[in-house]
């Protein structure tokens, strides 16, 4: 009796810990560069699929596994309209001339997505964006929703010029100037 009461107290504190060593940190890794052939933002946001579609299916409405989802799917729309939630990015625009009259916001179309073998999805984005100008607004907030210890990295590339800028619950706008 006493082996068997020592067996399911070892038991308990190996799945007590188990439980405690899982996924404690949370992170998303996005890159959005300025074509300027294009004269649009071209980027990608590579985060863990599983947390992604946790947070899809308990608050979004998403349905079916993310490894399932076709490319042209409209479950695709439900993850883009994440994506323009949760990644946001403002920036001085020009509506009528050549000078800075307004401040646009970028509206980004999932070009496609891949899941990886590593656990991961990749998600490739875009959105037109015609003259950028000055002071540049990001906000990223993707998966804080759903995990508040989520830490988020962002790399701006304009021309020659990379920034790179950490985003967490409490950090989760920056700000920054565009070099000519």
């Amino acid at each position: 009796m006493k082996s068997i009461i020592k067996l399911l107290f070892i038991s308990s504190c190996l799945l007590v810990s188990s439980a405690s060593w899982g996924h404690q940190y949370f992170f998303a890794f996005a890159e959005i560069e300025y074509n300027e052939l294009s004269q649009k933002f071209e980027g990608s946001v590579v985060a863990t699929s599983h947390d992604l579609e946790f947070a899809l299916m308990n608050s979004y409405g998403l349905q079916t596994k993310l490894e399932k989802i076709e490319a042209k799917s409209s479950e695709v729309k439900i993850m883009e309209d994440y994506l323009n939630q949760f990644l946001t990015l403002r920036y001085g625009c020009s509506l009528d001339s050549n000078a800075v009259d307004a401040y646009c916001s970028a509206t980004w179309s999932i070009e496609s997505f891949q899941i990886m073998k590593n656990g991961t999805i990749e998600l490739y984005f875009s959105a037109p964006a015609k003259f950028i100008y000055t002071l540049i607004q990001v906000d990223f907030r993707f998966l804080m929703d759903a995990f508040p210890d989520q830490q988020n990295k962002l790399t701006f590339i304009y021309r020659d010029d990379r920034k790179t800028l950490s985003f967490t619950k409490t950090q989760a706008t920056h700000y920054f100037a565009l070099k000519p």
